[in-house]
């Protein structure tokens, strides 16, 4: 594939691909593929876990894995390369192409190669030419070229710029002999680099950090996170309409106790209780019902509001959070551990979290009033067992709720592998399926799935472990009114209406307090979720400020020339070793300078110092005399521009995907896209410049996605164009093109 694809595996792994490991064509299939530097270099060799996306490796060297991946096979009859050799420099290009497409691995193999490096063509058995989605030309190169075929204008660019290239060779190889001394690292360097290089190789085989995870109770600071977060008079008018709401509903049922009182106490008199009297009655028992609604309606709307602010508040914080974290968090952090604190947390704060404390509220009100109204019905006498019910009570909740957090906290994490699992997959189905490798994955994601059932079965044990317990907790508490009443039949201790009234709260008391035991640590277990939030949203370290008003330039008339200067600049990916080495450099304004260097050599990462993606260890960069590590990022990051190694699209329209800020008008837009020869494409699309594009911008080819990105960044009209690779998946005349633009 044009676009490579890797998994979050080692190396190995991702070469091997769940086939049967042959460690002979394995050592031809690493020589044929230019691997074998590459290897030495890394950390850990071969056994380096590679971060999900190939996020620690360079372009050409995820290219290069791809490639050694198809090789590897000895049982292949047919290899279809999607333009391999786009991603990687002219000299490993060559070695490719003659050891690894055209060499021992492949004679047996039938190779079809989609390129737009003409200078293999000669080398290829036949040659298919297309134009407009049909084949112009089919034949042998000379053949072709007998033919008058149109490609040899683009054979002459090549060998214009070869010729070139040679010339740029010859006339720095004085000056690199020169300058050789201050590219050769210092005796501090090497000291240092075998100082790390133990350490290295540990962290290479584990890349991916291991999920944080808090253990014993939740603290009570998240508690007044979360009620802060929804508004602290939210909290107390939900509290407040619960205690009233509960109190009238205990009212109605002792004002219907004594009302059925005294309706007997009448009939027993022989008096016939009075219209007046009873319509009293029904309408003060009527205003204690209305009453009882109003509040819970107010808890209700309290509540809602809380839960909105609370969530929102969440949400939004750990989003920014997260948008400025800096690059090694997402090098470390898989995107399914991501997607699960965006999707399953927050989605147990939206809904179970305030369900839980709407249930633990309501639990709690109506245990401590079925408690009250038992007393006030036995006339004290519930006292006596109450203490020791409510010690074994306390320990027996105690014991449920500290293992029902944990194993909710073994449940949230459990199901990050399973986001990270489909994430990695869904981009790669293609790969899947042509490699036959389709159960392994759906054996991995089962597993993942097995995982998350065991402790999801485990917790709903634990539940059933507490019910059983509530259950003859309930029933003491039902069999001491009972017994109460039978043995004060003779005194009249217990009037028949408080009696049945005593019974109805015990029979009520014990459903709430096994839903109270249930809904309180359901609610320490959900308050989990808020653990997990809270550490995205304060714990994640951040990247410098935005905008430092003391320091950043005028906008207006910073960068004037876009002079650059490297000075001693010395850079490092996390703790691993140093990948810039004092490096020292001077751009002046206007001057168009390449970088070149083999896969890994420090190209991109020079860029990213400049962005300031990763912090420099030592030195400066400066731009028009300014150093960049001392102004915001916003300010820095607007006035450059640049075209990636590997091209960003956004699920959006065209328009929105060359100006994503929506600045330019439609002629600036056709204008640009004219440039980079996509106006008759875009032209031809059913909706223009509104034509959606997909996820990953599947619907357009690689070359139309550069090109794309390089019509973004001419938009912008920056003083400094850092360009990556960027015309590597363009043919040779549209390069010939932009280069002149």
């Amino acid at each position: 594939m044009k676009t490579p694809w890797v998994i979050n595996e080692t190396i190995r792994g991702n070469i091997v691909f769940n086939r049967t490991f042959d460690e002979a064509r394995y050592n031809k299939v690493l020589h044929a593929c230019a691997l074998q530097d590459d290897l030495e270099a890394l950390p850990a060799g071969d056994m380096t876990a590679i971060g999900e996306r190939g996020i620690n490796l360079s372009g050409g060297q995820k290219a290069r894995v791809a490639l050694a991946r198809a090789l590897y096979s000895s049982n292949t009859k047919l290899m279809l390369l999607d333009d391999p050799l786009s991603a990687v420099d002219g000299h490993v290009g060559e070695h490719l192409f003659s050891e690894a497409i055209c060499g021992e691995l492949g004679d047996a193999v039938t190779r079809v190669l989609v390129t737009h490096h003409v200078q293999f063509l000669p080398n290829c058995d036949s040659i298919i030419v297309l134009e407009d989605g049909e084949i112009k030309h089919y034949g042998k190169y000379e053949e072709l070229i007998a033919d008058g075929v149109d490609f040899q204008a683009a054979v002459s660019v090549q060998k214009d710029e070869e010729e070139n290239k040679q010339k740029i060779q010859d006339s720095s190889n004085k000056e690199s002999k020169k300058s050789s001394r201050s590219v050769e690292p210092s005796g501090d360097f090497k000291q240092e680099s075998q100082a790390h290089a133990v350490t290295a190789k540990k962290q290479g085989e584990t890349l991916i950090s291991d999920e944080e995870r808090d253990l014993g109770s939740v603290d009570l600071s998240k508690y007044s996170f979360y009620v802060k977060a929804g508004g602290i008079w939210n909290a107390i008018g939900f509290f407040v309409s619960q205690i009233l709401g509960r109190g009238a509903e205990i009212g109605g049922g002792f004002w219907l106790a004594y009302w059925s009182d005294n309706v007997a106490l009448a009939e027993q008199e022989g008096i016939e209780m009075p219209q007046e009297v009873t319509a009293f009655y029904l309408n003060v028992y009527a205003l204690i019902g209305v009453a009882g609604i109003i509040l819970l309606t107010l808890r209700s709307l309290f509540q809602s509001s809380h839960r909105l602010h609370a969530s929102t508040k969440m949400h939004d914080d750990m989003l920014h959070q997260i948008l400025r974290a800096p690059i090694s968090f997402y090098d470390i952090t898989p995107i399914g551990r991501i997607l699960n604190r965006f999707s399953t947390d927050l989605d147990r704060i939206d809904l179970g979290l305030p369900m839980a404390v709407l249930s633990a509220g309501n639990s709690a009100a109506l245990v401590l009033g079925s408690i009250v109204a038992i007393i006030i019905s036995t006339k004290g006498a519930f006292l006596i067992p109450l203490v020791p019910i409510l010690y074994v009570y306390f320990k027996i909740q105690k014991w449920f709720r500290k293992t029902s957090t944990e194993l909710q906290r073994l449940v949230n994490i459990s199901n990050s592998p399973i986001f990270a699992d489909f994430a990695q997959t869904l981009s790669g189905t293609s790969v899947i399926r042509a490699f036959r490798v389709g159960d392994h994955f759906f054996s991995k994601t089962q597993d993942s799935f097995d995982t998350y059932n065991v402790v999801f079965v485990l917790f709903n044990n634990c539940t059933n472990w507490l019910s059983l317990r509530l259950d003859v907790l309930g029933g003491i508490v039902q069999a001491f009114i009972a017994a109460l009443a039978l043995a004060t039949i003779r005194f009249d201790f217990i009037p028949a209406g408080l009696l049945g009234l005593s019974l109805s709260f015990s029979i009520e008391a014990t459903t709430f307090l096994k839903q109270g035991v249930r809904s309180f640590s359901k609610l320490e277990a959900d308050m989990s979720s808020v653990e997990r939030i809270l550490y995205y949203s304060s714990d994640i370290p951040e990247e410098d400020p935005d905008i430092i008003p003391e320091k950043d330039p005028d906008p207006n008339l910073w960068p004037n020339t876009g002079c650059i200067e490297f000075v001693d600049v010395s850079m490092r990916y996390r703790d691993g070793p140093l990948v810039l080495k004092k490096i020292s450099a001077s751009i002046k304004g206007g001057e168009k300078v390449g970088i070149v260097g083999r896969t890994g050599s420090g190209k991109s990462s020079l860029m990213t110092a400049l962005f300031r993606m990763v912090d420099t260890e030592s030195g400066e960069i400066r731009i028009d005399g300014i150093n960049i590590a001392e102004i915001g990022t916003d300010i820095l990051r607007q006035k450059l521009s640049i075209i990636p190694q590997d091209p960003v699209m956004f699920s959006n329209t065209v328009r929105h995907n060359i100006d994503p800020l929506h600045n330019a008008t439609d002629e600036e837009l056709w204008e640009i896209l004219g440039k980079v020869e996509l106006a008759d494409f875009v032209a031809g699309l059913p909706l223009g410049l509104d034509e959606m594009v997909m996820e990953g911008g599947d619907n357009f080819s690689q070359g139309q996605k550069q090109l794309l990105c390089i019509g973004r960044s001419m938009l912008r009209n920056a003083r400094i164009l850092v360009m990556d690779e960027a015309t590597a998946s363009i043919d040779n005349s549209t390069d010939a093109l932009i280069q002149k633009t």
